[in-house]
């Protein structure tokens, strides 16, 4: 079974954000790492950045 969750790049909660341009799709597992490791996205480089300097770029996957 295949599962993704949405994100929102700038936390709906602060940002009352809901539209298509504020979200990426993740696996469970990397959404629930953006969260634990506070990682922020870079829209224009795509990748996410987390508090420790590590720098994950986003894998885009146009079967979606």
């Amino acid at each position: 079974m295949n599962v993704v969750e949405a994100h929102h790049i700038e936390y709906f909660s602060i940002s009352l954000n809901h539209q298509p341009s504020n979200i990426v799709i993740l696996c469970p597992t990397h959404h629930r790492l953006v969260h634990a490791g506070k990682a922020i996205f870079d829209r224009d480089k795509k990748v996410f950045r987390y508090i420790n300097g590590f720098e994950e770029p986003l894998k885009i996957n146009k079967h979606l």
